[in-house]
């Protein structure tokens, strides 16, 4: 099986996780009836040190929701120019949140500490004020091309 990283949308399951999917304990996620997400969700929230984890159905929603809580409306957000929040959300972070995207001309969606102190916005009241860095990993657009922890 090929693996291909860009996107969620482009492996094909094989046949073995087809079926561990037709075999899968259901229930209702919002009543806390859905076994496997509950189990999910412990085990990452476990993972993070965390007491609970919510567990998004699309990427695009769990960044959207994640921008939300983390800015303010007139805030900046710094990010690839590749990133997905930037050209594939339909303008999120503008409609959703009321933010901006600074971007920066990273390699194959990702970016250096020394490049993001350097798009900080200064505190001067007319620049909207730096508030997020949005890494994305994998990349979409970047060809699906992982960050090495050391980078983060």
């Amino acid at each position: 099986m090929k693996i291909d990283l860009r996107s969620d949308t482009v492996t094909k399951p094989s046949a073995q996780m087809l079926d561990a999917m037709m075999q899968a304990t259901v229930g209702d996620d919002v009543f806390g009836e859905d076994e496997t997400i509950n189990l999910l969700e412990q085990k990452v929230a476990r993972m993070f040190g965390k007491d609970k984890a919510l567990f998004f159905p699309s990427g695009t929603m769990a960044n959207q929701t994640a921008i939300k809580l983390h800015t303010q409306p007139g805030n900046q957000v710094i990010c690839d120019a590749y990133a997905h929040i930037y050209n594939y959300e339909s303008g999120g972070v503008a409609f959703n949140s009321g933010v901006s995207c600074k971007l920066l001309d990273g390699n194959n969606g990702r970016f250096t500490a020394k490049q993001v102190e350097a798009a900080i916005n200064p505190t001067d009241y007319w620049y909207a004020e730096t508030r997020l860095v949005a890494l994305e990993n994998t990349t979409n657009k970047g060809g699906g091309a992982c960050w090495d922890f050391s980078e983060i």
